[in-house]
């Protein structure tokens, strides 16, 4: 293997791909990331058997070959080099790289043979569908927040992905909150699977490595296998694919309200703001704060006893009973911060029962919270 390419380019594709190096294995060869010639120029491709990440750079090959490197090694150094041009020439009968950019004329990497590399699964006929970077982005972060951090209970650290005509649902829960949003789908193509098989469980890690490759522009094509055991997400130079969580998602829809006894519509910005201000006061006692309104205001309060308390009030329009709850302040920051809409209307049915927020006048993404039992 022979090459030069631009380590500018290099280097970004090397942070793209790293993402799926694993931290913590047993395996050395998935501490390495796979480098070998392609007609596009030079693929690197990193794995941690659970989700892997292909990306392109564009390379002028002089002959083929590949080869696997030490991922956090090569990233590191790629990312010193500023000059135009780096070459790369592997020594095969070794499996040692020699590098020269620069003032950098005799570096030597050394790898491990591209063959001890686990390949990557195959695609497989099925569904296809395409949607657009500018709605799953925002998607992904509006959902994946809600997602477990629990392995004791796999699903719930994946995302619920129901695929439905053109058509896209994701769902999240931790137990203490829900998350669902929905987006239209491009267009599909593909035999439609059987009744309910359009329903996966994506690990959230995987959206979350995913979104770190989108733009915002252009689109992105999702691919599900007819065995429904990986999903892959290309997007143009990029790949993430990823193993789905096996398992039953437990069925959220009942966990919404219908309707709400009281329903109040405020400004996002003047509400985070404010929550943000007060939770300081929160941290000492589980993040709790206080939600009460009263004459056209809310007020959130915290109260720690060994800190001291803080409270602050932001104009709303209330329709209903007024109302008294306490909610994880953190939960409720989260909303705010992701729902991306000037005023979020919430809805309420008592200081026991769960609380729905909703980007005013919008039904396409619902975040509902469980409340906290305090002393009011």
């Amino acid at each position: 293997m022979k090459l030069t390419c631009s380590p500018e380019a290099l280097g970004h594709a090397l942070q793209v791909v790293s993402r799926a190096v694993s931290p913590r294995t047993t395996l050395p060869i998935l501490n390495n990331v796979l480098l070998e010639t392609s007609p596009e120029g030079l693929k690197l491709t990193a794995t941690n058997l659970e989700i892997g990440i292909v990306n392109h750079v564009d390379a002028e090959i002089s002959s083929e070959g590949s080869v696997t490197l030490p991922a956090k090694l090569l990233t590191e150094f790629v990312a010193q080099l500023h000059d135009d041009q780096l070459e790369m020439e592997l020594d095969a009968s070794t499996q040692t790289l020699a590098v020269k950019c620069g003032p950098y004329h005799d570096v030597k990497i050394k790898g491990i043979g591209a063959n001890e590399f686990p390949p990557l699964p195959a695609r497989e006929d099925g569904l296809k569908l395409v949607v657009e970077q500018a709605d799953l982005l925002p998607a992904i972060e509006q959902t994946v927040v809600a997602a477990s951090s629990d392995d004791g209970r796999p699903v719930l650290t994946g995302v619920l992905t129901q695929l439905e005509g053109e058509t896209m649902t994701l769902a999240a829960t931790d137990g203490h909150r829900l998350a669902v949003k929905t987006i239209k789908t491009k267009s599909s193509e593909g035999e439609p699977a059987e009744d309910g098989a359009n329903s996966v469980i994506i690990p959230a890690r995987a959206l979350q490595e995913l979104s770190r490759v989108l733009k915002g522009e252009g689109t992105v094509e999702m691919a599900l296998g007819r065995s429904r055991n990986h999903v892959f997400f290309s997007v143009p130079g990029v790949e993430v694919m990823s193993r789905l969580i096996e398992g039953t998602y437990p069925n959220y829809s009942q966990v919404i309200p219908e309707q709400s006894n009281t329903t109040i519509t405020v400004s996002t910005k003047e509400l985070l703001d404010r929550t943000r201000g007060v939770s300081i006061f929160a941290r000492d006692s589980a993040n709790v704060v206080r939600i009460k309104t009263e004459a056209g205001e809310i007020s959130i309060s915290a109260n720690t006893s060994e800190v001291g308390s803080s409270e602050a009030s932001v104009s709303a329009e209330i329709d209903g009973a007024d109302i008294q709850i306490a909610f994880n302040s953190r939960y409720l920051l989260d909303v705010l911060a992701l729902v991306g809409s000037d005023k979020v209307a919430m809805g309420f049915n008592g200081p026991l029962s769960p609380g729905v927020v909703k980007p005013a006048g919008k039904d396409d993404y619902t975040y509902v919270i469980m409340p906290v039992r305090v002393a009011m």
